[in-house]
């Protein structure tokens, strides 16, 4: 193998390991649910509403606030969740979801809670871009 060749192999290799490192050091944030003891969990039930027909067809559901963490769900024109937070911006919202043959009671959210805690419930949850939201109560 040519001195070119495996520098060029080095190269690569590097290019990888920093995009890894990246990638790594954005961290998921957990939605945190309970905030206010006396309040609801999670404070509003909303919907993904004006996805553009001619896009991609859902809302990508996030590991924390931002574009740049990885996406670990979609939801689609229609889908229904509970919101609990938002971000600092007002750009992303913390959600809970019923997962595919849960009901929304499932989640546990929608009473008040003791204290506050990142959700680790039987349903899921991220965060999604409140440009295509549209709350419905709360």
């Amino acid at each position: 193998m040519s001195r070119a060749c495996t520098l060029r192999k080095h190269v690569v290799v590097a290019a990888m390991l920093v995009a890894c490192a990246a990638a790594a050091a954005r961290r998921d944030m957990p939605v945190i649910v309970g905030q206010e003891a006396s309040l609801d969990a999670c404070g509003s039930w909303a919907e993904v509403s004006g996805l553009n027909p001619a896009g991609d067809g859902f809302l990508a559901v996030r590991g924390g606030p931002g574009a740049d963490y990885a996406m670990r769900d979609r939801l689609r024109e229609g889908d229904a969740f509970y919101v609990c937070g938002m971000s600092p911006d007002g750009k992303w919202m913390a959600i809970v979801y019923p997962r595919a043959g849960q009901t929304s009671d499932a989640c546990g959210v929608s009473g008040a809670l003791p204290k506050a805690h990142a959700y680790r419930g039987p349903c899921a949850s991220g965060w999604v871009h409140a440009a295509w939201v549209r709350i419905l109560a709360g």
